[in-house]
């Protein structure tokens, strides 16, 4: 799912601000800067931006180790509840049964927000025009 879902945030992305559209935004300085504020803003814009090429990179291996985590470790707690006690191994998973549906349903939704927040960053709203606050 998560390979599913940052290959379509990829086109998204691409298709939104062209291919050179991303690295331009996360490498580049952004703002108006002279002098030597420029120069570091240029530095550190860059060396930022290839730690978030990393942490884009990263992104689909990080939620395909939260959804397989969660899901082995439930696996083997009903496993162990199910070998505690024997005879008994039919009745004592069962509420942890009802758990492991709550455990899956804190999960869909972390992994929507998770969805949802890395879409906000590679694509963020376009502004519409500029608003004086001021009146």
């Amino acid at each position: 799912m998560a390979l599913v879902f940052l290959r379509l945030l990829d086109y998204l992305g691409a298709t939104g601000s062209g291919s050179s559209g991303i690295p331009q935004r996360v490498v580049c300085a952004q703002g108006e800067s002279t002098g030597l504020l420029k120069v570091l803003m240029i530095v550190a814009f860059f060396a930022a931006g290839w730690l978030e090429i990393i942490s884009i990179l990263f992104r689909p291996v990080s939620l395909s180790f939260r959804l397989y985590g969660n899901i082995f470790a439930g696996e083997n707690m009903l496993e162990t509840m199910s070998r505690m006690v024997p005879g008994l191994g039919w009745l004592l998973p069962i509420p942890f049964y009802f758990m492991e549906l709550l455990v899956g349903l804190v999960q869909a939704l972390v992994f929507m927000l998770l969805c949802a927040v890395f879409t906000l960053l590679m694509c963020p709203p376009e502004e519409k025009g500029s608003v004086n606050a001021h009146g």
